[in-house]
């Protein structure tokens, strides 16, 4: 579905310890994704996989010199 959908399911992760229990017994992508759905999140293997790409270039780019950085200021 999107970012979106995947946001939502670790907010969800963050406030309930319960649930929290039952993703530790995810043996994997499939497992989760399911999880979620039998919860009405909107997931799909996609976004967890596209996730784990924008976080990986999102980290390139905080630690490379061609980075985005914040403008500073000359005055």
């Amino acid at each position: 579905m999107s970012r979106a959908a995947l946001s939502a399911f670790l907010h969800a992760l963050e406030h309930s310890a319960s649930l929290r229990r039952q993703l530790h017994s995810c043996s994997d992508d499939a497992e989760i994704v399911s999880l979620a759905r039998s919860l009405d999140f909107g997931l799909e293997t996609s976004d967890l996989i596209a996730d784990d790409q924008v976080s990986s270039m999102e980290a390139w780019f905080e630690r490379s010199a061609l980075g985005i950085r914040p403008h500073r200021r000359s005055d």
